[in-house]
């Protein structure tokens, strides 16, 4: 069997230029992938749970690692050597599932472009207000580049078609927390008023914007977005993700 082990935030876990020869599936936490191109520019990508990293040098496919890997934030992370794969690969398919899975989501990165994340607006910036919602952000603020921007939990999809049927993943991913939020839970979309507003997708579940709950009993699912400062709390109603949302003024 693969081994699970505990990184603490800022360890480098696969250096440019090595010829170490495993790979990681991140369960839990979110990585820094650095490549430092013929050009001198540096390209730097992020990966969370769900998705592997060090998989071309771990099949043989390259003889030296090609970027430089760091932990963003603690993380649990799934070690799997070549013999891991060849144990996974003759054992019961369903073991091999996970890796499969991530290896599929690396490809739906890679061939799925979603057009409105180019742009360079920023309508919000969010910020964690919780040690769960400040960990899915990586400890970090960010920005609300483009619209309608999701939150919900990330499960793996468990085969091609499934990958495939379900293009658009949450931009904020819970991962720990799929129990009780569902996979797409929260999202910030224009209003028809022309600002901005929070729409909470499931009516019944537990959401509170500024401390108003929205989208239980006779309540709307909606909630404005005006200019200023404002807070999201939802999933869990004992232990909810808080978010601070900050809209630019006109």
């Amino acid at each position: 069997m693969a081994r699970i082990q505990q990184f603490s935030t800022g360890i480098t876990i696969i250096t440019q230029g090595d010829t170490d020869v495993v790979a990681y599936l991140v369960k839990s936490g979110w990585l820094q992938v650095q490549r430092k191109q013929a050009n001198g520019r540096m390209k730097e990508i992020r990966l969370g749970p769900g998705e592997i990293v060090g998989e071309l040098g771990m099949a043989g496919l390259v003889g030296k690692r090609t970027a430089t890997v760091t932990t963003l934030i603690d993380c649990e992370l799934e070690i799997i050597d070549r013999g891991a794969l060849i144990r996974l690969v003759n054992g019961p398919g369903n073991r091999l599932v996970p890796l499969l899975s991530a290896l599929f989501s690396r490809l739906q990165n890679s061939l799925i472009e979603n057009p409105a994340r180019n742009r360079k607006n920023q309508f919000a910036v969010i910020e964690g207000m919780t040690v769960d919602a400040r960990k899915a952000l990586c400890n970090e603020k960010r920005e609300i580049d483009h619209l309608p921007w999701f939150f919900g939990s990330h499960t793996s999809p468990q085969s091609v078609i499934e990958l495939f049927e379900d293009a658009h993943q949450a931009d904020v991913m819970l991962a720990d927390h799929r129990v009780y939020i569902r996979k797409q839970h929260v999202c910030i979309e224009p209003s028809e008023s022309g600002g901005l507003q929070i729409r909470l997708l499931q009516h019944g579940d537990y959401c509170l914007v500024d401390s108003e709950r929205i989208g239980y009993g006779s309540k709307p699912n909606i909630a404005p977005l005006d200019p200023g400062h404002h807070e999201l709390c939802f999933g869990h109603s004992d232990t909810p993700f808080q978010f601070s949302v900050e809209v630019p003024g006109p």
